[in-house]
């Protein structure tokens, strides 16, 4: 005689969930690696949606996959290119910016170089980027198969995910759908937002970046555009700390109008109104959560969970607002059943 109250689906799910588990915890140093591709596919999914009109989804999910990877090789080649172009110069920058406030009150927030360091500060800066890169990761040949993962990962959840999503969500109740279907929507709209919206914030930065430092007249207007593009991949203050370290260059030269341009001009026209207007502006069409919560979710998820938190931390915030907004709408009190409450007391 059976005494279990579990009944056979409730066994099947139990089962099923630790299967789940078990993945999970084999496979938990690639957790970052699935929250990226994830995010990614969540955040590529209208434009396979609007390929899939016109070709198989497959193909759809093929070409956006590889579409991705051309794009991102692209971008890394060609700013790598960039910058090992003018290594020369950026040495001369960085050799000039310790020498001319080395005898100043800023001369304890600089980095310390020996003599042979600043004679051959290029030699030096590729050394520390090396040094930087081997600590991210200790075996290149991990960090390949990582990204080759990445992108499977990519494909498959681009051409399934919607699939899945389906068959997840299609025996829930109506209650219960309606809070998972808002959920869902919040936690799209929040990566849409992280990735898509900040991409085009460095783009437009860059672009932007071109005329400004053609007509300042200090010419390798590529380099400063491309530093300045990479620096708005991090919300405000990326792009603060990289036209600050352009004005304390320029000081260090003697020229201070560049200088005061540079901070009155150039910071309103590369950063200022991107940060303050395009983008929150451009969030809030998207996500009903203030830009503000993101913005605390990146600084307080990125320096626990790494980089992955730069997904995780704003997901979360938006998570927890939506959910306290959900439930606040759920126990709520009709007006009529208050009245009538009232009257009883």
């Amino acid at each position: 005689m059976e005494i279990s109250g579990i009944s056979e689906d409730q066994k099947l799910s139990l089962l099923i969930g630790a299967i789940f588990i078990a993945v999970i915890i084999a496979f938990w140093p690639l957790m970052t690696v699935f929250v990226w591709a994830v995010a990614l596919a969540v955040a590529l999914m209208p434009l396979h949606k609007r390929f899939s009109r016109r070709v198989k989804p497959s193909l759809s999910a093929m070409l956006i996959t590889f579409g991705v990877i051309l794009v991102t090789g692209l971008v890394v080649s060609s700013a790598t290119i960039v910058i090992y172009a003018d290594i020369e110069y950026i040495g001369v920058m960085a050799a000039t910016l310790v020498k001319g406030f080395s005898r100043t009150v800023f001369a304890t927030f600089l980095p310390t170089f020996t003599a042979d360091q600043l004679s051959n500060m290029p030699h030096t800066l590729i050394e520390m980027v090396l040094n930087t890169l081997l600590s991210l990761t200790a075996n290149p040949g991990l960090l390949l198969l990582q990204v080759i993962i990445l992108f499977l990962t990519l494909s498959m959840l681009i051409y399934y995910g919607e699939q899945i999503w389906t068959s997840v969500t299609r025996n829930l109740s109506p209650k219960l759908s309606t809070v998972l279907g808002r959920i869902s929507e919040i936690t799209g709209n929040t990566i849409y937002s992280l990735i898509v919206i900040q991409i085009s914030a460095a783009l437009l930065s860059f672009l932007l970046a071109i005329p400004f430092f053609t007509l300042l007249g200090y010419g390798h207007e590529l380099l400063f555009a491309t530093m300045i593009g990479f620096a708005m991949l991090i919300p405000l203050v990326g792009a603060q700390l990289c036209l600050l370290f352009f004005i304390l260059y320029m000081i260090a030269l003697g020229d201070i109008r560049s200088a005061v341009i540079t901070m009155f001009i150039g910071y309103p026209l590369l950063s200022g109104w991107i940060d303050f207007y395009y983008r929150p502006v451009m969030m809030r069409r998207r996500v009903a959560v203030h830009p503000v919560f993101m913005i605390i979710g990146i600084f307080a998820g990125v320096p626990f969970m790494g980089i992955v938190g730069f997904i995780l931390g704003p997901v979360l915030m938006s998570l927890a607002v939506t959910g306290y907004s959900i439930y606040i709408e759920q126990t709520r009190v009709p007006a009529e059943e208050q009245e009538s409450l009232d009257k009883y007391l």
